[in-house]
């Protein structure tokens, strides 16, 4: 954790930060001085308290997945959502369920009342959730956010993910669950917490308490481990006696129109019909699960275009993808003479840099990204960074090592010195230190997205046209930026508050949903805003990579690193901090940076994608009143603005992006600013699914 960024700021965090100042590395030290001494009875209480140390940091980067903790989620069998009656009445907590047969039910003409959630387990519903969201919180920035990832959403339905309440528990809740509710004519539903099974690997027959140790803990497998068949669902042989389906001729060739509007009307079915039927446009697939995340709608009644992107997890061929699907949605739009757009990032957990920075650029072409960066100075990570760019330095020009390496987070001289619009000429340059909040950092650094070679590299081989081949850029503004709306939950995070971020800077105006149920504002993206997670096993990679080829490096790594004492899946923390031009003292991480208007989710909105963006568009650029009281005071700061849109037709577009050389044929991972599927982290597709019985028990009654 000596690589995380944000430690100084999170034990001493500037006025505006929305959750408790908490010192990290004290409270680590406590905790192996309670181990030393024997405080800790059962290896569940052990994990229990290291789990809360990081969740407190508050950053959806810094993630563990580990030990006993990792086996199971916990989820209420009924998931619940917030809503409004009329968009003014503070939020009450409904069974989703209800909610959705209500849609159902008024569609048909039936008239057929619901009634809110009153009590939990016996405590008024609303402090129940609350207080449980502040435990099982994986790294919201305020409360708002923390309340949002408990409640059931169109957009986590269609991704195949789980809110906190209903599956993505960390620490158990207990054994029974009691809702009553406001209409005390209706009976008590009781009901109990389900775990849900998170392992995705075979473990062998774990027949005692000590195999269950030995497995989760240590991460050894059970004695009897090779005495049993590998089952094929975990790539044993096929059963013979399981009856042969044949396949249909053509599957697995590329996806024709009717397959892609076949893959849609899913997402209307998996949002249980909050999603429109069919999309008027599309990214085109390329037949791989979850891959198809953009769709664009048309409202001609309200003169607004919207484009949902519930991720950024684009690497490889679907960033040609993504490209080709954005401008072809553009110009559709301006086909059409849509004057608004609603960029819809709900749920959007980040992905990859790429993405967010193709995005911004075609919205708001003209503009050059500010998207600084710094990392904590430190000297482990000083004599990493120093090792690796000389390293790089002394290879051949135009070598092909050298080209596959020019992205990578070690080298710093392909990145721009943001104090001298210069590439830095060294690591000790870089290195400074500077001093802010009682701790060392480096310069700020920038992506040099005016080099080719550095797109190639860091963008799977893809150039992003719009920063190489800028002659036309006045000719390419169709929207003024106040014309665009960036629409969140507040979860938003990673490459997804990139985005944002640059978008708010550039001028669009923001509007965000739901939180907790009190008036008041609430910010765009409370995930994380850090610039780049890192992984353990990522930096051990780094490590033992240049410490055969660096003495200096072999002779400080920690020793015998690896040794952990438990079984780790994974492990993450952030290591740049994304930084504004006009205060690189603060990390954005701790800045307090409002929506321009807050409004609540309805019973009428919340399980209904089309009635969501009426109402956004009609509080955008009609009735600003019916934003939430006390949310539209904060105006956000505007540095830089886009060009005057054109007198005259634009031409046809160039292509979002081309792809050129990747010189790393064995990875498709782009430059993640987030990592997509961390495995605590319910805005990330699991890692490990439930196993099947769990899914029969999750209620929906449709």
């Amino acid at each position: 954790m000596q690589f995380q960024s944000t430690l100084s700021y999170v034990k001493n965090p500037p006025p505006g930060y929305q959750q408790p100042a908490f010192d990290f590395m004290g409270e680590l030290e406590k905790l192996k001085h309670n181990v030393t001494v024997g405080v800790f009875k059962s290896q569940y209480d052990f994990e229990v308290t290291l789990q809360y140390l990081v969740y407190s940091v508050h950053d959806a980067h810094v993630d563990l997945y580990a030990g006993i903790l990792s086996v199971f989620s916990y989820a209420s069998p009924v998931p619940l959502v917030a809503a409004s009656i009329d968009g003014k009445e503070a939020p009450k907590i409904y069974f989703a369920d209800d909610i959705i047969s209500r849609r159902e039910d008024m569609a048909r003409g039936i008239e057929n009342p619901i009634s809110a959630v009153s009590r939990i387990n016996g405590e008024p519903a609303i402090e129940y959730l609350t207080r449980f969201g502040a435990r099982q919180s994986v790294g919201m920035l305020e409360p708002h956010a923390d309340w949002n990832e408990l409640m059931d959403h169109p957009v986590q339905d269609v991704q195949g993910i789980y809110s906190i309440f209903s599956g993505s528990s960390t620490f158990y809740p207990g054994n029974s669950l009691t809702f009553s509710f406001e209409d005390t004519s209706i009976d008590d539903v009781e009901t109990n917490w389900l775990a849900i099974y998170n392992n995705a690997e075979f473990t062998g027959p774990l027949e005692t308490p000590g195999d269950f140790y030995n497995f989760f803990v240590l991460g050894l497998l059970p004695a009897s481990y090779y005495n049993v068949q590998l089952p094929e669902a975990f790539g044993g042989p096929p059963d013979e006696n399981a009856p042969i389906t044949e396949v249909p001729p053509g599957t697995g060739d590329a996806p024709t129109d009717d397959t892609i509007e076949e893959e849609l009307s899913d997402w209307y079915i998996r949002s249980y019909g909050a999603f429109p039927k069919k999309a008027e446009f599309t990214q085109k697939t390329l037949g791989l699960k979850n891959e198809t995340i953009l769709t664009g709608y048309f409202y001609e009644a309200i003169s607004t275009g919207v484009v949902s992107i519930p991720h950024f997890s684009q690497f490889g061929l679907h960033v040609g993808s993504f490209g080709d699907g954005l401008t072809g949605f553009m110009e559709k739009a301006k086909e059409k003479s849509i004057p608004h757009i609603i960029i819809d990032l709900q749920k959007n957990y980040g992905g990859s840099t790429g993405i967010a920075l193709m995005l911004f650029r075609e919205f708001f072409p003209g503009i050059d990204p500010f998207a600084g960066s710094q990392r904590r100075s430190h000297e482990l990570g000083n004599i990493l960074g120093s090792a690796t760019t000389q390293y790089w330095q002394n290879l051949a020009a135009d070598s092909e090592e050298r080209l596959k390496l020019l992205a990578n987070e070690w080298i710093i001289t392909t990145r721009i010195n943001a104090e001298t619009g210069r590439n830095f000429t060294s690591w000790e340059e870089y290195a400074g230190p500077r001093r802010q909040n009682e701790d060392d950092f480096s310069l700020v650094e920038q992506y040099d997205l005016d080099n080719p070679q550095f797109h190639a590299a860091a963008f799977d081989g893809w150039l992003l046209n719009r920063y190489l081949n800028d002659d036309a850029e006045d000719e390419r503004l169709k929207w003024w930026p106040e014309d665009i709306v960036i629409l969140t939950d507040g979860t938003c995070s990673s490459a997804c508050a990139l985005f944002v971020e640059l978008a708010a800077q550039a001028g669009a105006r923001t509007v965000v949903m739901g939180g907790t149920p009190e008036p008041g504002p609430m910010q765009t993206a409370s995930g994380s805003r850090g610039a780049l997670v890192y992984t353990g096993k990522l930096l051990d990679h780094d490590l033992d990579w240049i410490s055969g080829r660096n003495e200096t490096v072999r002779s400080v790594s920690p020793p015998n690193r690896n040794e952990t004492g438990i079984y780790i899946n994974h492990a993450a923390f952030n290591l740049r901090d994304q930084l504004r031009a006009d205060d690189t003292s603060t990390p954005l991480q701790f800045r307090y940076v409002p929506a321009d208007c807050r409004l609540y989710f309805t019973v009428d909105n919340v399980y209904n994608m089309t009635a969501l963006w009426h109402d956004v568009a009609r509080a955008t650029f009609e009735d600003p009143s019916i934003c939430v009281e006390g949310s539209t005071e904060y105006a956000s700061d505007r540095e830089q603005m886009a060009p005057e849109p054109p007198a005259v037709e634009a031409p046809a577009p160039l292509s979002a992006s081309t792809f050129t050389v990747d010189y790393e044929l064995t990875t498709d991972n782009g430059l993640p600013a987030g990592d997509p599927f961390a495995s605590h982290d319910p805005r990330a597709p699991p890692t490990y699914g439930p196993c099947p019985a769990s899914n029969v028990l999750l209620w929906r009654r449709l």
